[in-house]
């Protein structure tokens, strides 16, 4: 799947440590994931969170010891890590953007294990998705464009604040082989609905200009990447809606699990031991967390 040298599968010992790093990240439910998965698999590993930012990536990398076997990344060093590592998976070529770092030798690899966790968080879903809104043009937006291509998606409207920002991930998805339409926010009137509605963008209600949407929130399915406060903005104006709605948390778990499988297989393809337990303990593992009760598919 990947079109580069897998890494070695990784012998087990005390020392093996794994971080996800971004910033913020005080946040970041990804140490309690990946600590769950790797007591499951009877791993004496460690996975820590690490405040890093675009000023201090490439000193934070070269600075990882030998014990550090892989890296989650978040916000805001996706793009920037790509700057940095030049053995990539070719959907790192393609997207431009990295959420996984794995360790290669005396080196490192670059994945993207975002849009195998939009596929997984989706494929409950009943309901054509033969065309999708997608609200942002970021990094997760390409992720989110790319895996929608692979699930049978024709077209996606990208709903931006920026048309020329828009223009990376616009290329993208076209090269994925969408048909895509680039619309601001401003300009979103009640149309024909999407059968689903996917927001990127955190902390912020998706389509504040619009007022009334009652046309689109019962119409289409939503997607909101945001997990945590939950119920997001977006979902809190899907309320009341007949359409699935889905929390990012889905993503966010199937996302870490093929990280958990390149760290310990070095090889996204091959599944974990028992992997459905390993699910479970993963699950459970953030089973207090509020976005936990979203209304799924």
């Amino acid at each position: 799947m990947n079109g580069v040298e897998p890494a070695k599968k990784i012998v087990p010992t005390a020392r093996n440590q794994a971080e996800v790093w971004g910033s913020p990240i005080d946040h970041s439910l990804s140490p309690a994931l990946h600590q769950a998965a790797y007591k499951a698999l009877g791993l004496p590993w460690t996975y820590l969170k690490r405040e890093v930012t675009e000023a201090t990536l490439q000193a934070s990398l070269e600075g990882c010891g030998p014990d550090i076997v892989g890296l989650s990344l978040t916000m805001p060093l996706k793009e920037e890590i790509v700057k940095l590592v030049t053995k990539r998976s070719p959907i790192v070529e393609l997207l431009g953007a990295a959420n996984t770092v794995v360790r290669v030798g005396d080196g490192w690899m670059l994945d993207n294990t975002d849009p195998w966790g939009v596929s997984s968080a989706l494929s409950s879903l009943s309901t054509s998705l033969a065309t999708a809104w997608i609200v942002g043009a970021g990094a997760t937006a390409r992720s989110v464009g790319y895996a929608l291509a692979r699930m049978g998606t024709r077209s996606v409207t990208l709903i931006v604040r920026s048309l020329e920002r828009a223009e990376q991930t616009r290329a993208v998805l076209i090269e994925s082989g969408l048909e895509v339409t680039v619309r601001h926010v401003d300009s979103v009137v009640a149309q024909a609905a999407p059968d689903l509605v996917v927001n990127t963008v955190p902390g912020s209600n998706p389509f504040p200009m619009v007022g009334n949407i009652r046309w689109l929130t019962h119409e289409s399915s939503l997607f909101d990447v945001v997990y945590a406060p939950w119920p997001s903005p977006a979902a809190l104006a899907w309320e009341g809606s007949p359409r699935p709605i889905i929390s990012g948390l889905h993503m966010l778990i199937f996302q870490a699990v093929r990280q958990v499988r390149l760290f310990v297989n070095g090889d996204g393809d091959h599944s974990l031991p028992d992997e459905e337990h390993v699910l479970a303990a993963m699950r459970k593992a953030i089973a207090g967390d509020s976005a936990n009760s979203a209304p799924q598919a």
